[in-house]
């Protein structure tokens, strides 16, 4: 017997022998895609996916970062950083500067749980449009919002960063199981694709250093940059959004929905399922607790190392440096993956990030003066934090679980990561106000191994 597909993209069986040998043939010539949602010969999703894996994860990363780094011109007068913040051209209220930070994970765990679930039930593509659009929406509502009193000023930015969140959100598991459906080995497929959010994390700093020496600090120059840098992130969602839409149009005509689909209820009743979802839902929530304390907040660590007065221009000339370094850092990782295996690399790799924030809260304790030293620390403590888990807990999701359940298992791993870093968001100020820079290094070097043991149990 052989499998051909009839007119309504259901399979049918004949028993003609150059119909199998046709078949057979078609299938030598063409990948064979896996993934629920999709069935062979979808020839035109698998040269496209990934150029739209690749522009939703630069996606993801430049609208994350990007409120940081605008948050820190907001705070300037023309581009000129004061110690007050009540001289700054947009000074903040008291619940901005962890609030504003913060939407963007709320709405990435609604996104990321919903879209996910959404991507197995009408396919990845066509709920990949409907994250990108919301990506697109929230960015100009942050570029495009008029000014006005302060408190309706910043509720409204902070709502804008909900709807990105929401948008960013879905796009984690749907570009993952997006990237796992082209041939060849799923996880290196997804860690491909997740290579493109270094330099996406990258580039709101880049354009922030462009925009700081070519624009004349006049009146009302801080409104610009910082619409610039925000609403500069729809572009790459528009490009993900267009590049997704002929996926979505040839995704309908192959989608198929296999008699025998596994439940999500009988898959959280199976062990070796149920013990996975603990393993990259635990450790995702983990690293994104030390992640974002650090990554997030890199502005603010870099002003304690180098002081309060330095210039708008070094901050953000540091902040690319650190964040430039995180490119060979994820493709050393990727590399790596056929070789380690995500498992491996999660469990090491978080056992490298809990020595590097161990060192950093010692240096900082005994030579606070010596800055050179500090950031050269701060440098390793970034490349430990690039690599391994970053990677691997991105990848783990798609070598666990079902291809009818990939997408959905995958945003709960996710959105379980943004909790994570909705804690690091609001932890690092409130202890770094209490204790110092230390005391939160030495507690992230505390959670990573705690997050080391996890994933060695978990994924034996």
């Amino acid at each position: 017997l052989a499998q051909s597909r009839c007119d309504h993209g259901r399979f049918c069986c004949t028993v003609s022998l150059d119909s199998f040998s046709r078949v057979k043939a078609e299938q030598a010539m063409e990948p064979e895609i896996q993934t629920y949602g999709t069935v062979n010969k979808i020839s035109k999703i698998e040269r496209t996916s990934g150029w739209a894996g690749a522009l939703s994860n630069f996606s993801i990363q430049y609208n994350y970062q990007s409120a940081s780094i605008a948050l820190a011109i907001m705070s300037t007068h023309n581009d000129i950083m004061h110690a007050d913040t009540s001289k700054a051209d947009f000074p903040t209220l008291p619940w901005v500067d962890n609030t504003l930070l913060a939407m963007v994970f709320v709405g990435s765990i609604a996104g990321m749980v919903c879209m996910g679930y959404l991507g197995d039930q009408i396919g990845c593509q066509k709920a990949l449009l409907l994250t990108k659009f919301l990506a697109l929406t929230g960015a100009l509502i942050c570029a495009l919002l008029p000014n006005g009193p302060l408190e309706s000023f910043w509720a409204k930015l902070a709502l804008g960063r909900f709807v990105l969140g929401v948008g960013l959100g879905g796009a984690y598991p749907l570009s993952a199981a997006s990237a796992a459906a082209r041939s060849g080995d799923q996880a290196e497929n997804a860690g491909r694709a997740f290579i493109w959010q270094s330099p996406g994390a990258a580039a709101p700093y880049l354009v922030a250093l462009l925009l700081v020496n070519i624009l004349p600090r006049d009146d009302g120059v801080t409104s610009l940059q910082f619409r610039l840098i925000l609403g500069l992130g729809a572009v790459p969602a528009l490009a993900a959004l267009l590049e997704t839409l002929p996926q979505a149009v040839e995704e309908e005509r192959f989608l198929v929905v296999p008699d025998n689909k596994l439940g999500l209820r009988q898959a959280l009743q199976h062990s070796e399922y149920s013990w996975s979802l603990l393993g990259t839902a635990g450790t995702w929530f983990l690293f994104d607790v030390v992640a974002y304390g650090t990554v997030i907040f890199t502005p603010s660590i870099l002003r304690d190392v180098f002081g309060a007065q330095q210039s708008l221009n070094d901050l953000a000339l540091q902040s690319v440096f650190l964040l430039l370094l995180a490119i060979p850092a994820t493709i050393a990782s990727v590399r790596a993956l056929p070789r380690l295996g995500a498992r491996a690399l999660n469990t090491y790799g978080f056992a490298a990030i809990a020595v590097c924030c161990a060192v950093f809260a010692e240096v900082h304790s005994i030579w606070p003066e010596k800055r050179g030293l500090l950031f050269t620390v701060l440098c390793v403590l970034n490349l430990a934090l690039s690599s391994g888990p970053n990677v691997a807990t991105y990848v783990l999701p798609v070598e666990c679980f079902p291809a009818e359940l990939r997408s959905t298992f995958h945003g709960v791993s996710a959105a379980s990561g943004k909790l994570g870093a909705l804690v690091g968001t609001f932890l690092f100020p409130v202890i770094n106000r209490a204790y110092g820079v230390p005391a939160v290094m030495r507690l992230q070097a505390i959670v990573c191994i705690v997050a080391t043991v996890l994933s060695h149990v978990c994924f034996r």
